[in-house]
């Protein structure tokens, strides 16, 4: 599902039955490095906890050249929750481009 399919969407039964991640937006500056934001939706019927979004960036013929993970805020989710990330590259210098998103979360059993 493409970021283009969102405004399509009116409400959490048309989303796939899983955990969402996707970025929105990315920028650079040269004092503070690059940056990626982005969100993700817990659509998979129940609480999740431990929330991390991984980031991978590919540099030229596709060659992954950084691997980084965050926690989102906030970590835990109910059904139908949206939770956001940052990542700031300080040593990255150029804008973040090529890149792959995956989360990584666990049950919240406690609720």
């Amino acid at each position: 599902m493409g970021i283009e399919s969102f405004p399509k969407i009116e409400n959490f039964q048309k989303l796939p039955r899983e955990v969402i991640i996707k970025g929105a937006s990315t920028d650079y500056d040269p004092e503070r490095g690059a940056g990626l934001h982005g969100i993700v939706i817990n659509n998979i019927g129940q609480p999740i906890k431990n929330i991390r979004a991984q980031l991978v960036v590919f540099g030229k013929n596709k060659v992954p050249v950084l691997g980084t993970s965050t926690l989102t805020e906030p970590d835990r989710l109910p059904q139908g929750g949206i939770a956001n990330f940052n990542f700031t590259l300080k040593g990255f210098k150029q804008e973040i481009k090529n890149y792959h998103l995956r989360v990584a979360w666990g049950f919240d059993d406690n609720v």
